[in-house]
């Protein structure tokens, strides 16, 4: 079944209903999901074609990553040989 017709199907079903408390559960459903997965660029950037995913990040995740490219941009990391030796140090005491 392809997304038009899944989401026809489900439209179908939603009109067909009279059960106030799953069209509330459904509403719920789609506010979360809308307010938990925006990113912080436009959706023109993730362009999707039939058969390919594309991870959103929460907004706890999207504030880590916003954070960790911050961190990055001021200097405030480390390069991969500098961790490697931190590590060894680590593991010898």
């Amino acid at each position: 079944m392809n997304i038009d017709a899944l989401k026809l199907e489900i439209i179908a079903k939603i009109i067909a209903t009279n059960d106030v408390e799953l069209l509330n559960k459904i509403q719920e459903m789609i506010s979360f999901y809308q307010t938990n997965t925006m990113v912080n660029e436009p959706p023109s950037t993730y362009q999707k074609t039939t058969n390919q995913k594309v991870r959103v990040f929460n907004e706890r995740e999207q504030k880590r990553i916003d954070k960790a490219l911050d961190q990055h941009k001021n200097g405030e990391c480390i390069s991969d040989e500098e961790a490697d030796k931190e590590i060894q140090k680590w593991l010898e005491d």
